[in-house]
């Protein structure tokens, strides 16, 4: 593979706001229930194997369920999700390959 035959990486507006398709909310519903059911068994382990289903079951990174719920409550923009997960240890790079991964699986819908 040559730098030319490389995907385009997706390029947002500052402002462009996401929100969850039909599919994301499903996908984000599914990612809450199983971290809840987790919480069942204690230690890290559990959360790990739950996130680790979750993504291989939707064909996602674990870590792509956070960017889910960061969605789920409305729409938002990516300064916002970057903001929001900076706690989290997650970056502005980290939030654009999990959105675009999102947008890929057709998880998000871009709002003008």
């Amino acid at each position: 593979m040559t730098l030319s035959d490389r995907p385009q990486k997706m390029r947002w507006p500052r402002a462009q706001r996401f929100s969850l398709s039909t599919q994301g909310a499903a996908a984000e519903s599914a990612y809450r229930e199983q971290i809840v059911a987790s919480r069942q068994t204690t230690g890290r382990a559990s959360f790990d194997a739950a996130r680790t289903a979750w993504a291989l079951h939707h064909g996602l990174q674990a870590d792509d369920g956070l960017y889910l719920a960061e969605v789920a409550g409305g729409p938002v923009s990516l300064p916002q999700i970057v903001d929001s997960l900076e706690s989290c240890g997650k970056n502005r790079t980290d939030a654009i390959a999990a959105l675009e991964r999102l947008a890929d699986a057709g998880m998000l819908t871009l709002l003008t």
